[in-house]
């Protein structure tokens, strides 16, 4: 191994004072961190996808993991981000109720696969807002598919009774 890869090595091992490990070591624990919270979320993003029609107990299920993985994500970001505000300046594009799921989980796969290249990268800022963007999204998804599943009880339990009267 050349000096510089041993030099490099001991950098990214290293400790402080203290005995904690450096700081280059904890940032790609962090990172490591997020980015496999967020490879978590596209499995589940998947496979909501995939349930969108055919299973809609399993469809609710993968979004609510995609969607806890996306936020214990962004809870790492804030964590990293901890000396300023900056989600209070991200505006969000609104979304219409009849964009269609499918379509809306897309962007979704979309916005988390940027979040997950520019985690790699080290944008932490750009990654932060791209999956705080899908996040917003996600529970757009998630309201308005429990809005239907409502409606739709709510129609099943007047047809009853108006049929037993």
């Amino acid at each position: 191994m050349g000096k510089a890869k041993v030099e490099k090595a001991n950098k990214l091992t290293s400790q402080d004072g203290n005995g904690r490990p450096s700081v280059r070591v904890e940032e790609l624990a962090h990172r490591g961190k997020i980015a496999g919270a967020l490879a978590s979320c596209e499995v589940f993003l998947e496979k909501s996808v995939v349930s969108l029609k055919d299973a809609p107990e399993e469809f609710d299920m993968c979004v609510w993991r995609a969607a806890a993985e996306l936020e214990y994500a962004l809870f790492l970001f804030s964590l990293k981000n901890a000396d300023a505000d900056v989600t209070s300046k991200w505006k969000t594009k609104s979304y219409n109720r009849s964009d269609q799921p499918a379509k809306l989980l897309k962007t979704v796969q979309t916005l988390v696969a940027k979040s997950k290249e520019s985690t790699v990268s080290g944008n932490w800022l750009k990654a932060y807002k791209h999956a705080f963007v899908a996040r917003h999204i996600l529970l757009k998804i998630q309201r308005e598919h429990a809005r239907k599943k409502r409606v739709g009880l709510l129609r099943r339990r007047s047809s009853y009774s108006s049929s037993s009267t």
